[in-house]
């Protein structure tokens, strides 16, 4: 039996991922042999963490943040392995700085996991570890417009103004029309003439069909008036396609 604080949360967390997919309180504090008052306080810091959720009802599940963690280790999460040649793909064809993000339910924002820059000497500094906010630009609206409707919520009333910009965000009708149109063509857009700054994204899919990050390229925007939308937005919708089936097809 553990006995530390820390060893009965480990305890708890290695119970919580090779449980089922649904429990309570009650049966949790069974199997870990433990009294449901203690069971409980570790769970709010389970919950706290987004390794556990509630589920329906007075029931728990394992959260998004654990299956993340999950999908990185198993993969590798070669998610970044993975998704190199396809960046570096991207860049050699169409000579744009190209960009993998991975989602943090837990930040309710996106990381830079992966970056291969453009040869040009006009360009963005773009580095590995930036936090992307999901409101604004289309690396974000790629994750945001695929989350699920109450990580969208949350997400969308905390949003306040621009991080580049510092104007407010789109009206709430704007934005979920626009999030409406990412959904059915597959893609998101940005062009912002005014910060001469523009981009194209795809959404990446974990195994369990969950958003897990996106795949992009950015531009100053007077670039981008000079390349094909079809065929850049097709090239790109592609390379995160591509990347989710790596992903699904590791966990088969």
């Amino acid at each position: 039996m553990p006995r530390g604080a820390a060893d009965r949360l480990a305890y708890l967390l290695k119970l919580v991922a090779a449980g089922p997919p649904q429990f309570t309180l009650g049966e949790l504090a069974v199997s870990a042999g433990l009294p449901a008052s203690s069971v409980h306080r570790l769970l709010q810091a389970l919950l706290r963490s987004g390794l556990v959720e509630r589920g329906h009802g007075q029931s728990y599940r394992p959260g998004r943040e654990l299956h993340r963690l999950a999908s990185q280790l198993v993969a590798g999460f070669d998610l970044v392995r993975c998704a190199r040649p396809l960046l570096e793909e991207l860049v050699e064809q169409w000579q744009e700085t190209a960009v993998l993000c991975t989602y943090s339910p837990v930040m309710h924002a996106a990381v830079i996991a992966d970056v291969v820059m453009t040869p040009h000497p006009l360009r963005f500094a773009v580095e590995r570890g930036g936090e992307i906010q999901l409101p604004w630009g289309s690396l974000g609206h790629a994750i945001l417009a695929f989350l699920p409707q109450g990580d969208a919520e949350a997400i969308m009333r905390q949003a306040t103004v621009g991080p580049l910009s510092g104007r407010p965000r789109s009206s709430r009708k704007e934005l979920e029309m626009e999030l409406r149109q990412i959904r059915d063509r597959g893609y998101a857009r940005y062009f912002d003439p005014r910060y001469d700054i523009a981009g194209i994204a795809g959404p990446v899919f974990g195994a369990f069909g969950d958003i897990v990050g996106c795949l992009g390229v950015t531009m100053p925007s007077r670039r981008y008036q000079l390349h094909l939308e079809d065929d850049l937005a097709t090239a790109v919708r592609q390379s995160a396609v591509a990347l989710s089936e790596m992903a699904a097809i590791s966990h088969s």
